[in-house]
């Protein structure tokens, strides 16, 4: 009954147990998930704001141009009598005024709407004879205001952003002043990779109107209702674009008009997760909005939560190991005071025996007390060497954690102080690289614990397209930040043509810094650490070979070397090789050590071989570092 009860309760503390696991773990994933987005929806909302100051300079900028035109003579005389020698001169003034203005073409309309002189007069595409008065932008400026218009030229059949002002003299209205600008430059800024975000400008109908990406332009966010798309056709705005509506979903509207998307982008196949803010430029109707991926949002929520699920597995561990270890010390106990009454009914039947038997008695209460003695001092030290077992196990972990996690947090440390140091001299694009170079670093990290959680198991992206120099590259920018890597000299052979490898990024960087550091340590502080590393292609294999002038690997040691906890340093923990093998396996590779002196007995050399990614893969490189 008594084994029964406690199976009853084990099973219900191992319920408890993972019941409230998953709500630590679910906890912590929501409450980071929700900081980052704030954190992200304040980011974007900055941006939005910036770019809507960029735009909105830009366009006003070029108010000039109408203004300038209206307050000639020369048009309004050429408005009044429409002389062909005023026409020529016109043209010749309006043509010489966009040599610097960096405008499309400018122009003069009379009130009827009819081209009388433009600056492209003498290009096939010219305006001059053109009738324009179906555009808002004409009808706007010949009834007194100022006309403002996105659309696709009739005569170019380029888009284009038209300014309009009406040209007055003597109390009336004799024509309008106009311009039309180009803003391909700026969508073109935006599709630089230095720009991280995602950006498009949508007018009042919803209609993108300028984007980073240039399959969206000209979709809609919404279905056009029949009264814009008749004003749309009538205005003949796009002219033969069909405005198909942009592919995505809205999953959650949030505070400040943000929102969470899912939109597929045209070089991806899965659709992503993004958020997006807008912002109103005005006087225009038209609306800004940037676009962020949720990527790095969900893979910090995930490392929280996975973080939380081992802490709070390590905690129910120990309260488990400290039950258990009660339970044991109980029945020990039982078993003691069981014992010692049997002694004490053997000795009552010992003295009703006779004196012949009382000698043999006695030597063989003697030897069985002996034996109990024996018995308890094995059972004490057995369990004794357990738990220093487990406290050895627990502290080799720890300081392996911290072995391998020390570099790439000095080298965070230092980036972190010079970003600030950046930041504060106003030069914020080299502030981003460190933040950029920060981001990678603390992508390292989790791959660090998680190679430290799962030893032997295979990773997702263990087979990722990555290239080898730019991995070692990475890997030297954070070694150049530790303490004495001044003194490390390299000789490097790279081939002519860049070698990708199916590998995890971070990882093959961890296999660099590992034997990097190692190559430092082998030679002592006070010397000078010259360090190789030949990289060729063999068939479908790329070769990694990476030397040391240190004193080279034992043969006793070289069979062993990779293996946990082996090493030959005195405050060494045999985790970095051996975390290498891993990786290197995880990525279907092989790595091999030898001496590559003369005579065998020289520095060491590495060897690795990792399969290369084959011509007309599907995965892009530059699209996965994108």
């Amino acid at each position: 009954m008594a084994v029964k009860k406690w199976k009853l309760s084990q099973s219900h503390t191992v319920l408890l147990a993972l019941a409230s696991l998953v709500a630590v773990t679910m906890l912590s994933y929501m409450l980071v998930e929700r900081r980052q987005l704030d954190d992200l929806h304040r980011t974007l909302a900055s941006r939005a704001e910036l770019y809507s100051a960029t735009i909105g300079g830009v366009l006003a900028k070029y108010e000039f141009l109408p203004l300038a035109i209206a307050q000639s003579d020369e048009v309004a005389a050429l408005l009044e009598t429409r002389s062909p020698d005023r026409a020529a001169r016109v043209n010749a003034y309006l043509e010489e005024m966009i040599q610097g203005a960096g405008a499309f073409a400018v122009y003069v309309i009379n009130p009827q709407g009819e081209v009388y002189a433009s600056s492209n007069w003498k290009e096939p595409t010219s305006y001059v004879g053109q009738n324009y008065g179906f555009r808002p932008y004409f009808r706007q400026a010949v009834n007194g205001g100022i006309g403002r218009f996105y659309g696709i030229g009739v005569s170019t059949r380029e888009a284009g952003y038209f300014i309009a002002l009406p040209i007055r003299r003597h109390g009336r209205i004799i024509g309008v002043a106009a311009a039309k600008v180009s803003l391909d430059w700026l969508e073109q800024s935006w599709r630089m990779p230095s720009v991280a975000e995602q950006i498009w400008v949508t007018d009042a109908n919803g209609v993108i109107l300028l984007s980073s990406i240039s399959a969206f332009k000209f979709k809609t966010l919404a279905p056009l209702s029949e009264g814009a798309r008749k004003s749309i056709h009538e205005q003949r705005q796009f002219l033969h674009e069909t405005l198909p509506q942009l592919p995505h979903r809205v999953e959650q509207r949030l505070t400040d008009g943000a929102k969470l998307l899912s939109l597929n982008l045209p070089r991806e196949g899965e659709p992503s997760g993004y958020m997006a803010v807008s912002s109103r430029l005005k006087p225009l109707e038209w609306q800004i909005t940037v676009l962020a991926e949720l990527g790095q949002v969900r893979a910090a929520a995930r490392n929280a939560a996975v973080g939380a699920a081992l802490g709070w597995t390590a905690l129910c561990l120990g309260i488990l190991y400290a039950l258990q270890r009660r339970r044991r010390i109980a029945e020990r106990l039982n078993a003691q005071q069981a014992l010692k009454r049997a002694n004490d009914e053997l000795e009552a039947k010992v003295e009703r025996r006779t004196a012949a038997l009382l000698d043999a008695n006695l030597r063989l209460q003697a030897e069985v007390g002996e034996r109990e003695r024996a018995e308890q001092t094995l059972r004490q030290a057995q369990a004794e060497l357990v738990q220093s077992g487990k406290l050895a196990a627990i502290g080799q972990m720890a300081a392996g954690i911290t072995h391998e996690l020390n570099q790439p947090l000095a080298a965070i440390q230092t980036f972190s102080d010079n970003a600030q140091v950046l930041i504060t001299r106003g030069r914020a694009d080299e502030a981003l690289e460190n933040l950029s170079i920060i981001s990678d670093l603390v992508k390292r990290l989790g791959y660090i614990t998680s190679q430290l959680k799962g030893f032997a198991r295979r990773s997702d992206d263990a087979q990722k397209p990555v290239s080898v120099r730019k991995a070692f590259e990475q890997t030297m920018l954070q070694v150049r930040t530790t303490r004495g890597a001044d003194r490390l000299v390299l000789d490097e052979d790279w081939p002519q043509q860049d070698i990708v490898v199916l590998c995890n990024e971070t990882g093959l960087r961890q296999v660099f810094s590992n034997l990097i550091t190692n190559a430092m340590d082998a030679v002592g502080a006070a010397e000078i650490a010259h360090l190789s590393i030949r990289v060729a292609q063999s068939g479908d294999q790329a070769v990694i070979r990476v030397a040391d002038n240190g004193p080279g690997i034992a043969p006793a040691s070289a069979q062993k070397i990779f293996e946990p906890f082996f090493t030959t340093k005195e405050q060494g923990l045999g985790l970095g090789l051996s975390i290498s093998a891993g990786i290197i396996r995880a990525a279907g590779g092989t790595i091999e050590v030898q001496n590559h002196g003369s005579d065998g007995h020289g520095g060491a050399e590495f060897t690795i071989r990792l399969r290369c990614r084959q011509p007309g893969g599907k995965t892009d490189l530059g699209e996965q570092d994108a």
